[in-house]
Parts: structure tokens; C-alpha cells; sequence
């Protein structure tokens, strides 16, 4: 009997030559090695934040906030970008607010925890001004730069008037100065900056935290008047979407369907198809197609983000243009290694004499610069940077998590994964899978090739300057 059940168990091993068992033990231990792999990597790269536990219900204001605080400390062991001098001067200042908590008003406490949070100097790792202004009353008014003009791009019904106003003061302080009262909130670039400070500059109780207690309107007018106004700010809406301020290009795009959006006079091409992430089209007199990448993952509709980058690969080399525009203007990131195969083939499916234009601005981030930068090092002599400055450096932390504190609701993130896209990045665990999978990508710069930022006259008029100058470059 037990030598019928040893035969039976060994069968296997003497019916199936050994050098399949050997394969199979190289496949089960590549497949192990690289569960372990993914299973090691989310743990350091996207480490939860887990609030103290037993705090119960704050009896005050004051513990209230010092529960906050001690949450606020998980910033500094989960943030993997400082060194050890930011560390010191992030743990003075958190120590610093332990002692002034209790007296600052909640917009004030706000705000001293973004200032902390800015101590970290990263793109990636700041504080979240949609979230920070959700609680608060607002003014009846949405704004966002051209330039170095404000200008007013929502509004709520009956104050129509004011859509397209500049505006140029608040409480008697140009808007630029207004705005840098706010700058040491928020780590990153100035061109990144730009594109959610607004946010702050129309909420009243943020106002007043920079010294501006009356914020008495001086708005500018096509026709040439100039008014003083003081609005009534308007109560928070449940449910109401969140929007950097650098989003009201597109008039689509409303916090409720109720606010009035600014609408261009025609309607230009990157504003052809609001309602997808991504899309094609070609342009016949250019010899070229235009690729619209505005997200780096998948939208609402029924193309994945995969999907849609092999079918616009085929679609694009059956066509076989001289010219390929990338526009991800309004790109924030997402998923960088879907597009990677698609970035790195631009260069080829325009031929060794074609051109790559690749459209940038503020908005410009995370993964869409790494688009940039997989294009650029693929095909550096083909490649064309056109817009404006992107939204980060070229070195920057990203991964980690958000986190939110339990009382006043603050909320924003801390970075465990490094991205050197001018030197390249090594270490197992300090370079994200994704950064591992794609890298090294290694680039001398990102600079903007052709200066053609979009204008409050051309988006008025539904033109775009970053295509006119690429239509001139063409022609000429």
C-alpha cells in the first residue's frame, strides 16, 4: 500500500522530463521574485497615513488642533525628499505652531500648516488649495492669469457683468502683490503657483490672514471703466466640484450648473472635444495631426488610456505626417508608463525630417512632463517645445499619499519616490516601479523652444498662439 501511494505521488516527476520542472521552478521563481517586488513596493512607495489612534472627540479648539498636529507629524516620517537641515527647520515649525495653534482662526491654522508643509520645497508635496478653500465662504467670482492679467471666468447668475473684467486690485493691493502673500504657502515653481493661487486670493477669510480685511474689488472693463466693488462672498456648495484655477480655459468646466462660464468667440482645437482625456485629429493643410493628451489616465469614455495610445499609434503611422503636435497643456499626471511606448515612437512615425511639437504650460505636470522628456531624449533634434513654462522642475519626488487632518480638514500629500530626468535615478527604493520600468530618461532641459503662452485677447477671439506660431514656423 505504501508503495502504491509513493508511486502515485511521484508520478509527475517521472512522467514529466526534468528540464520542464525546471522551467516551471525558473517561471513560479521570477513570478515570485516579482509579487515580492510589487508587494515591497507599495509599502515604501505608498506608505497609508494612519491617524493616532484613541484621540476621541476633541473637548476645544485647542485639542482640536493638537490632535491635528500630532497627525501633521506623519509628514515628516512618510516625506522621503528632505534632508536633514529641511528636517530641523520642518520640526521647528511644526513646534512653533504647537504653541500659537489654539489662538489662530481656522483659515489661519490653515494656512500656517501649508507654510509648514512648503518647507518641503516639492511640487508634489503640497498642501491642497481646492481643498483648502472648500469650507469657506468665496466671492461670486472665478478667476485665472493670462499673463499678467486676472481675469474673471465664472460667475454666478446676476453678476454676468463681470465676466471678462481684469482684475487689478484687491483692497487697494495690485494682484500680483496679493498673490505673493501666499507664495511661501505652497513648495514647487512660480508657473505651477500661478495656476491654483487665485483659489486663496478669492476667499475672504484667506484674504484677511495676508492683511486684507475689506477686499473691495478694482475690476477693469473692456470698454474702459474701471469699478470698486465689494461683493458678498457665497456660502460653500455640498457636492460642488473642485477646480485649480488654471482649469477655467475651458468653459465646460463648472463647480455647479449654475455658474456662467466666459465663452470664446469661436471655438478654438484643444477646446474641440472637453468632455475626453485624450483624442486625435489630423490636419491636412499642415501635414500633420494634432494629439490631445490632457490626462495620464482613463477618462469617462469607452477608450481606455491603453487602448487609445496603440490605436492613435497605428492611426498616426497610417497617415504618415511630416508634423505631429502633442498638446498637454492642461496634463496633471497620472499613470506615465501607458503613454511611455507612444512618447518614444513620436520621433519615428514623422520620419527623419518631420517635427514634433510638443504644447506646454503651467498646467503642465508630473507625468506630462516626463511625456515631454521621453519625446525630447527620443527625438531631441525633432522635438519643439511650445507654449509656456511647465509646472516643475526636472528633478522632483512624487508617489506617497494624501492625508487628511481629522479636524480642521487640511489636507495634502507627502512624496517617497524620486524622478531625475536630467541625470537619471537609481536605487530599488528611492525610484518608483514606474520610474524604474521607463528611466533612465535624461534630458539637458525642458525649456520652452517658442514662446506661446495663451492670452486673455486670443482666448477671447478662440485662437491659439501656440498653434499660429507652429502653422508660422511651417510656412516659413
Amino acid at each position: 500500500m505504501l508503495a502504491q501511494t509513493v508511486r502515485f505521488l511521484t508520478a509527475p516527476f517521472r512522467l514529466i522530463p526534468w528540464y520542464v520542472w525546471l522551467v516551471a521552478a525558473a517561471v513560479l521563481a521570477w513570478l515570485g521574485r516579482n509579487i515580492l517586488l510589487i508587494i515591497a513596493t507599495i509599502i515604501a512607495f505608498h506608505p497609508i497615513p494612519v491617524p493616532p489612534i484613541f484621540q476621541g472627540e476633541p473637548a476645544d479648539i485647542a485639542e482640536a488642533r493638537a490632535q491635528d498636529l500630532r497627525h501633521f507629524h506623519h509628514v515628516r516620517r512618510n516625506e522621503r525628499s528632505m534632508d536633514e537641515a529641511m528636517k530641523q527647520r520642518f520640526d521647528a515649525a511644526v513646534a512653533a505652531l504647537e504653541h500659537e495653534a489654539a489662538t489662530l482662526s481656522d483659515a489661519g491654522f490653515q494656512l500656517a500648516l501649508a507654510r509648514v508643509q512648503a518647507i518641503i520645497d516639492n511640487g508634489h508635496s503640497n498642501a491642497s488649495a481646492t481643498r483648502m478653500v472648500a469650507p469657506f465662504d468665496r466671492l461670486p467670482i472665478r478667476t485665472t492669469w493670462f499673463g499678467p492679467e486676472l481675469r474673471v471666468m465664472r460667475v454666478v447668475p446676476g453678476r454676468e457683468a463681470l465676466l471678462g473684467a481684469r482684475l487689478t486690485h484687491i483692497g487697494d493691493v495690485p494682484v500680483e502683490r496679493v498673490m505673493d502673500r501666499f507664495r511661501d504657502a505652497f513648495g514647487g515653481v512660480d508657473a505651477s503657483f500661478r495656476t491654483f493661487a487665485p483659489l486663496l486670493m478669492e476667499t475672504p477669510a484667506f484674504l484677511a490672514e495676508v492683511g486684507i480685511d475689506d477686499p473691495v474689488l478694482r475690476l477693469s472693463f473692456e470698454d474702459g471703466r474701471t469699478e470698486n466693488l465689494s461683493l458678498t462672498a457665497i456660502a460653500p456648495v455640498e457636492g460642488a466640484r473642485r477646480f485649480y484655477s488654471g482649469d477655467w480655459i475651458v468653459p465646460d468646466w463648472l463647480e455647479t450648473e449654475d455658474w456662467l462660464a466666459v465663452q470664446p468667440q469661436a471655438e478654438p482645437l484643444y477646446l474641440r472635444h472637453t468632455d475626453r482625456g485624450y483624442w486625435l485629429e489630423p490636419l491636412p493643410e499642415l501635414d500633420a495631426v494634432y494629439l490631445n493628451i490632457s490626462r495620464n489616465y482613463d477618462d469617462d469614455g469607452d477608450e481606455g488610456l491603453v487602448d487609445f495610445t496603440v490605436r492613435a499609434e497605428a492611426e498616426i503611422a497610417a497617415i504618415a505626417p511630416t508634423v505631429l503636435i502633442v498638446d498637454q497643456r492642461l496634463n496633471g499626471g497620472g499613470d506615465l508608463t501607458i503613454t511611455a511606448p507612444l512618447m518614444r515612437r513620436l520621433g519615428d512615425l514623422v520620419g527623419p525630417d518631420g517635427r514634433v511639437y510638443m504644447l506646454t504650460s503651467g498646467n503642465t505636470f508630473s507625468a506630462g512632463i516626463v511625456n515631454l522628456a521621453m519625446a525630447k531624449q527620443a527625438a531631441p533634434e525633432q522635438t519643439v517645445l511650445v507654449g509656456s513654462a511647465i509646472g516643475d522642475r526636472l528633478q522632483f519626488w512624487a508617489e506617497g499619499w494624501w492625508f487628511s487632518l481629522p479636524n480642521s480638514g487640511f489636507r495634502a500629500r507627502y512624496s517617497t519616490g524620486f524622478y531625475d530626468l536630467q541625470n537619471g535615478c537609481q536605487g530599488i527604493f528611492i525610484c518608483h516601479w514606474g520610474s524604474q520600468r521607463i528611466m533612465p530618461v535624461i534630458v539637458d532641459d525642458l525649456d520652452i523652444d517658442v514662446a506661446a503662452p495663451l492670452s486673455w485677447d486670443a482666448y477671447q477671439a478662440g485662437r491659439d498662439p501656440a498653434l499660429e506660431a507652429i502653422r508660422a514656423l511651417e510656412a516659413g
